[in-house]
């Protein structure tokens, strides 16, 4: 039986800047910032790596208590999901990449899930056909 494994969701534009993973949902106009150990597991969601195989990857990089990276991937994982940021798919998960055992481990840090919506309407605003006789970008009336 195959794990599932995660793809980020079709209205869904990243980056990561300074450590810091910034994603956009041009469906609903919210933006997100996800810190901490979080731009390390969305670095594997990207490659399609599912739940049990981030865990892995992360306790090869990460010195953390027994437990502690699993519960934080699991409540990242699931607010992500409840955020529409990633969806879950059936089928084989990717393989996470290995990490050599002589790496010194850093120590971990729980991944952050902000949410802001006060950039909302610009965010939904059409630049190419909402715009006026100047040109610039407006709200449908």
């Amino acid at each position: 039986m195959s794990e599932s494994r995660f793809r980020i969701g079709p209205e869904i534009v990243h980056e990561t800047v300074d450590g810091e993973v910034i994603a956009i949902d041009l469906a609903n106009g919210s933006y997100y910032s996800i810190a901490g150990s979080g731009p390390a597991i969305w670095e594997l969601l990207v490659r399609g790596v599912g739940e049990a195989e981030v865990g892995t990857a992360l306790a090869g990089r990460f010195e953390a208590e027994d437990g502690e990276i699993a519960t934080a991937v699991s409540e990242l994982l699931a607010q992500l999901q409840e955020n529409g940021l990633i969806v879950s798919e059936a089928g084989a998960a990717a393989n996470a990449p290995t990490v050599s055992s002589s790496e010194e481990k850093a120590p971990f840090e729980a991944p952050r899930l902000e949410r802001y919506t006060d950039m909302k309407d610009y965010f939904l605003l059409d630049p190419i056909h909402e715009v006026d006789t100047a040109g610039w970008p407006r709200p449908a009336a």
